[in-house]
């Protein structure tokens, strides 16, 4: 087996290496016969260019082509100078020979035909002599006009002649290499592969007859040298085997011993159990859940007291009876299908349930909850423990909720619907009493009298909250609806913030507040519906001054962040974050976990201003709400931060609005606006 694997290795790697030496010199010939070849016709040409400039500086001078002298010495001189150009002649326009060396006129005359034609370099075939590389180049005169051509060619049997030689060198050198590598792939291939292979194979040997105290030699090839590591790990742990087999056959004899007093012990075992069973079957019956058993058959075995009682059937009449009777006979909801899920219980599976019934004696619909698992018993066979435990009081609360629910979801639409209605039927009558209100402040002042016009700036300034309580049931309105539709564009935030703080300069002023502007040169633009947001925007600054005393400060930042607060979103993407800070009198623990619902009013506004600088009335309680539902809409976030509400010592409170900075494809919003 071994002399098998030495020769298919050695004749394998001499066959490669045969076959790569072979066409690597067939390359090597063929391009050496190609660059032999057009070195010639780089002489040729460089001969024949020569001669050209020579001859086109006669023609330059109006002396006719066949009137010049001395050519002939001239095309003889070239063919001389270099041996292996074969011929170089001169012809006319027409072809015919006007000047050349000796055997140029011979070959031409006898010159078969063309076989192989490049640009200006063809194979001529002569009879008797053979083929030629010839090149021409024509003669220019000084009209621009062809005088002639030059050719000159040397034999194809000078490349043929150059190729065999160096064949031949290519085969005493591809011999003698053959000869040296198949004598060191044999040396290497005994001492490398097969001696250390016949040292495995000993150590292999004396492993398979018992010997498992082996010491493999010192091999060094690596993956040899990782099998006989691996042989005396092999050895070792057969080693540690057989001493833990023998270890193993004494303590199984101790172990024999040990049986047989547990056999004596499982017999005294076996009484108690049967005492046992009498036990656990008296705590079935007591159990204050109903419990059914049944076999193999779906055949009750046996009900406790407290199945009697909720299903009003005696144990004599229930016992041996099929499940798919009992549940017929308690009329149980859908009881063939609940048979058989019972049989499915016995291969396995788990089953909770529910069993709704009317109760034969008093005809009381029952619910209960069943929970059925599958016991092994003494003989081996398998029964369904059945637990049924009264649920109906939970059941009729349930469903007095889900009635509940119902009804809350009707009145939650007849909301929703009278805010729509009542926001539509106001919107009419006010935009008229806007546009007549501000006609007599404006352009109409001067005819309406003094002691009016104070009148028509109260209704015109009341009419505008009323406009704004109309816009903001509205935006409510079709947040809950998820009517909106956003249209995003590229907005320049610090433009807009100031929009914002123009808005709220008058309010500003006359609470004799202070309104800090702490913008980020990063926070440039934002991709956000601009309407909605400079409303957010104006709804959280307009709440910073309603509950921040006079002299106070309102301070609005931007800034750049990664990843969301909440760390739902993409950790890596952009966003602005916005923040709204205020000194007032903050909002507690309490109320900061319902700020943002809808109708929600935080702490009393009345104790913390002057009478002359007051927000008269409560809002809405929808500022807030409207404000996070655009953020969403974004798929941004908003939040609030404040240490309590304290009138006092005014802890402030800090608004964030976290927006992505970049374009997304959001569920709720337009085609996006350029």
């Amino acid at each position: 087996m071994t002399r098998t694997l030495e020769k298919r290795i050695v004749i394998f790697t001499l066959l490669s290496l045969t076959i790569v030496v072979i066409v690597n010199t067939a390359f090597n010939i063929e391009s050496y016969r190609r660059d032999y070849r057009d070195s010639l016709l780089l002489r040729s040409h460089s001969q024949a260019k020569g001669l050209r400039n020579s001859i086109e500086k006669v023609l330059d001078l109006g002396i006719p082509l066949n009137e010049m002298s001395g050519i002939d010495e001239r095309c003889s001189v070239i063919v001389n100078s270099d041996p292996e150009i074969g011929f170089c002649l001169i012809e006319d326009p027409s072809g015919v020979i006007t000047f050349g060396s000796e055997l140029a006129h011979k070959l031409v005359q006898d010159s078969v035909g063309l076989s192989l034609s490049d640009n200006n370099n063809v194979i001529l075939d002569f009879p008797g002599i053979g083929e030629f590389y010839t090149i021409q180049q024509p003669l220019t005169a000084a009209d621009g006009s062809i005088a002639g051509r030059i050719r000159i060619g040397f034999p194809a049997s000078v490349v043929a002649d150059k190729t065999d030689s160096m064949i031949r060198r290519s085969v005493v050198v591809l011999i003698s290499a053959f000869f040296f590598a198949s004598l060191l792939i044999i040396l290497f291939v005994k001492r490398n592969v097969i001696k250390p292979v016949n040292q495995l194979k000993n150590v292999a040997s004396d492993i398979a007859g018992g010997d498992f105290n082996v010491v493999v030699p010192q091999l060094v090839t690596r993956e040899l040298a990782e099998l006989g590591h691996s042989l005396e790990e092999m050895a070792a742990s057969l080693r540690e085997r057989d001493t833990e087999i023998r270890q193993s056959y004494l303590e199984l004899e101790n172990s024999n011993n040990q049986l047989r007093e547990l056999y004596e012990k499982q017999e005294t075992t076996g009484r108690e159990l049967g005492r046992s069973r009498e036990m656990y079957r008296s705590l079935l019956d007591n159990a204050s859940d109903a419990i059914i058993v049944s076999d193999e058959e779906s055949r009750i075995v046996m009900i406790n007291k407290a199945a009697e009682s909720f299903f009003s059937i005696s144990r004599d009449r229930a016992e041996a009876m099929a499940l798919s009777d009992f549940f017929a006979l308690v009329d149980v909801l859908d009881g063939d299908n609940l048979s058989r899920q019972f049989r499915n219980v016995l291969h396995g599976e788990a089953l909770e349930t529910e069993i709704r019934f009317v109760r034969p004696s008093d005809s009381l619909k029952l619910v209960g909850w069943a929970k059925c698992s599958s016991i092994v018993e003494k003989r081996g066979k398998r029964v369904v423990q059945t637990i049924v435990r009264d649920v109906t009081h939970e059941w009729e609360v349930k469903e007095n909720l889900k009635k509940s629910a119902g009804e809350l979801e009707r009145l939650n639409t007849m909301k929703d619907s009278f805010l729509g209605v009542a926001s539509h039927e106001l919107k009419t009558p006010l935009t008229v009493i806007l546009g007549y209100t501000e006609l007599l402040l404006g352009d109409m002042a001067p005819l309406v009298g003094e002691q009016a016009l104070p009148m028509i700036g109260h209704i015109n300034r009341s009419a505008e909250r009323l406009s704004k309580i109309v816009r903001d049931m509205v935006d409510v309105t079709l947040l809950d609806k998820q009517n909106i539709r956003l249209r995003c564009q590229e907005v320049d935030l610090k433009k807009m913030i100031y929009s914002v703080a123009d808005e709220v300069e008058y309010f500003i002023n006359k609470r004799k507040q202070k309104l800090v502007l702490d913008l980020s040169d990063e926070a440039k633009c934002l991709w956000c519906d601009e309407e909605r947001i400079n409303q957010t925007l104006s709804n959280l600054v307009t709440n910073a001054i309603k509950f921040t005393p006079d002299e106070g400060t309102v301070t609005i930042s931007t800034r750049m962040v990664e990843g969301s607060h909440s760390g739902t979103g993409d950790d890596n993407a952009p966003y602005v974050e916005i923040a709204i800070k205020d000194t007032g009198i903050g909002i507690a623990d309490k109320d900061q976990l319902h700020i943002f619902d809808k109708f929600y009013e935080v702490g009393e506004i009345e104790g913390h201003f002057t009478a002359e600088s007051a927000f008269r009335g409560k809002g809405t309680g929808l500022g807030l709400t409207i404000a996070k539902g655009f953020v969403d809409l974004h798929e941004g976030e908003i939040w609030v931060e404040s240490a309590g509400h304290d009138p006092e010592t005014c802890p402030g409170s800090t608004f964030y609005i976290l927006l992505p900075q970049y374009e997304r494809t959001l569920q709720n919003s337009d085609q996006k606006v350029n």
